[in-house]
């Protein structure tokens, strides 16, 4: 009767001890979920942020936006961007067939001296500015 009783209760230890690792393996499985729900539901994940071109047409189908060579995407139409100065700094390039949905091609593309997020497109006698396509 003695063993029956050391058994029983090494069992229900034995028992207990499952329980807590499998409830604890359970809140880990659920916050790995969780961040991955989390951190891999935004706009240009993986990518630090930046947005694809079929992101930007996806939020807006008739966005103005460039798209450079490694892939990089900057849309125009950003109020704060057309209030200040900006200078031209290095030449990116000029817009080829397909790049831009509203420049025209031969349009001159600089980065800004202030700031690499912004580009700024010359053609004829206009200029527009774009800034870099960013999720939040």
């Amino acid at each position: 009767m003695k063993t029956r009783t050391a058994e029983n209760l090494r069992l229900r230890r034995l028992h207990f001890s499952n329980e807590k690792v499998v409830g604890g393996v359970k809140k880990v499985i659920l916050l790995v979920i969780s961040l991955l729900f989390l951190f891999g539901c935004y706009p240009g994940r993986g990518e630090g942020g930046s947005l694809s071109k079929s992101q930007v047409l996806k939020n807006n189908s008739e966005a103005d936006y460039v798209q450079l060579e490694h892939g990089e995407v900057y849309t125009h139409g950003v109020g704060w961007i057309e209030e200040k100065e900006w200078s031209k700094g290095e030449r990116l390039g000029i817009v080829e067939e397909g790049m831009a949905s509203h420049l025209p091609q031969g349009a001159v593309l600089y980065r800004s001296k202030e700031t690499p997020v912004i580009i700024i497109a010359e053609y004829g006698n206009k200029t527009k500015r774009y800034l870099f396509a960013s999720g939040e």
